[in-house]
């Protein structure tokens, strides 16, 4: 039985013993669906056999399909190359952008940490969630897009960090003066910071960068 099939079973359980913890089993019910591949109205339709012919209650079909929901886009955006709404990179292209980049190097005489380096930004902490943090990431994309304008990947690392894989030719100190100052129109106190950060010689190093900038 796969993983879905075994949460629906522990779904049913829950509903039938009138168990407190139903609606959380509903989430699980409806993440495993969505990694599966599972579409909504079948999810739906499995939860309203679990209540024995009764109507599910609005609660239980909430929990199952904003779970699957987020799952999905979740999914959706690792296997992508761009999120939709802030036309910013996802980590796993920026991933592979790099892999590219090391693996022309090695006919190169010059190493990728020669040639190409990250620059960083890191919006102060907030309460802040949901769709407030994607208005954020917009204003972000937007100030880095005016100051890269080219081909360059500008990627969101996690909520609060971004990140631009840049030529070092291009990376001087009124570049990163001009991001800082875009940046303060949207942000003014405290203002995000703003770093360049190296890129390792060799390309087994480079998940512990990025590893290190997303924690």
């Amino acid at each position: 039985m796969d993983s879905f099939g075994m949460t629906y079973v522990d779904l049913d359980d829950a509903v039938r013993a009138g168990r407190v913890d139903a609606l959380d089993v509903a989430l699980e019910v409806g993440a495993s669906a969505a990694a599966l591949g599972v579409p909504l109205h079948e999810v739906l339709d499995r939860v309203e056999r679990a209540f024995g012919g009764l109507e599910p209650s609005f609660a239980m079909v909430r929990e199952v399909a904003v779970s699957w929901a987020e799952t999905s886009k979740m999914l959706q955006l690792e296997t992508s190359c761009e999120d939709p709404l802030t036309q910013l990179s996802t980590l796993p292209h920026l991933r592979h952008r790099l892999d590219g980049l090391y693996r022309a190097a090695i006919c190169d005489d010059m190493p990728v940490s020669d040639k190409y380096a990250l620059v960083v930004v890191e919006l102060p902490r907030s309460n802040e969630h949901g769709l407030q943090e994607a208005l954020y990431a917009v204003d972000v994309s937007n100030a880095l897009r005016t100051v890269f304008p080219g081909d360059e990947v500008i990627a969101q690392l996690n909520p609060r960090r971004f990140a631009v894989l840049a030529n070092r030719d291009r990376l001087d100190q009124p570049t990163l003066n001009l991001v800082t100052v875009l940046l303060r129109r949207s942000f003014e106190s405290p203002p995000p910071r703003v770093w360049m950060e190296m890129l390792p010689p060799v390309a087994q190093d480079v998940t512990w960068v990025l590893d290190a900038l997303t924690c």
